[in-house]
């Protein structure tokens, strides 16, 4: 009982924060005014997934009906929406489906075994979190939930970071810098056009990669140790 208490007492002195994709924002406006209403912060910009927690080990949740779910079964949407759902780096992913399968059930012709068998692959497969609302009421409950928990654990902010597709070498060498600590995506263009190849880049001593404009001693440091790391499990 205390322990509610205080849960409760720390929601009402908190601003939880949480962003929502824009079309999202616009399809479904009771969701957003139901965000606010509980205390919420809400930040509506383009995403690539439908909520977004953006604290360190936060959430990126994708929301659909259990009509949609279908639909994008159907014509292949869902795949492509996991993984966008997965490509926000250092967020968990999570599938919020809101209703019930036996609508699914009832308007296809898909035995319960299909609707399963897909599930489990979301949650196996593509180490997705699946999770089971029953009405938008409860969707507005659980992504406040999850926002203000984030709040009371104090979580540190975490800079929206989407991994992108590589398609060519250059793209590959450009996602690996983009990883070093400190690096930002114009960074990485500046030190791979200073160093011309990773090789010369993870050879260099921390002066040098201080001669890269944008660079610091600091972040010069933690590229030089990861770099020079002897790894072991």
């Amino acid at each position: 009982m205390r322990k509610n208490l205080y849960l409760q007492q720390t929601f009402k002195n908190v601003m939880a924060a949480i962003s929502v994709d824009s079309r999202e924002a616009r399809s479904n406006p009771k969701i957003v005014e139901g965000l606010k209403a509980n205390g919420l912060e809400v930040s509506v910009k383009a995403l690539p997934v439908d909520y977004v927690v953006e604290v360190e080990d936060g959430w990126a949740v994708e929301r659909k009906t259990c009509i949609d779910f279908a639909k994008s079964i159907r014509d292949g949407r869902l795949w492509g929406e996991l993984e966008k759902l997965k490509s926000i780096e250092g967020l968990k992913p999570v599938l919020l489906v809101e209703g019930s399968l036996a609508v699914v059930e009832k308007f296809t012709s898909w035995a319960p075994q299909s609707i399963v068998g897909v599930l489990n692959s979301v949650m196996f497969d593509w180490n997705v979190h699946v999770v089971f609302v029953p009405s938008v009421k409860w969707t507005v409950t659980y992504l406040t939930q999850l926002a203000k928990s984030a709040e009371i654990e104090e979580r540190k902010p975490h800079p929206l970071r989407v991994k992108q597709k590589a398609e060519s070498p250059r793209e590959y060498a450009l996602m690996v810098v983009e990883g070093l600590p400190g690096i930002s995506a114009v960074r990485a263009r500046a030190l791979l056009r200073h160093f011309k190849t990773l090789r010369n880049l993870f050879n260099a001593s921390v002066e040098r990669l201080m001669e890269v404009e944008g660079v610091g001693r600091k972040t010069a440091e933690k590229i030089y140790e990861v770099a020079n790391l002897e790894y072991e499990d």
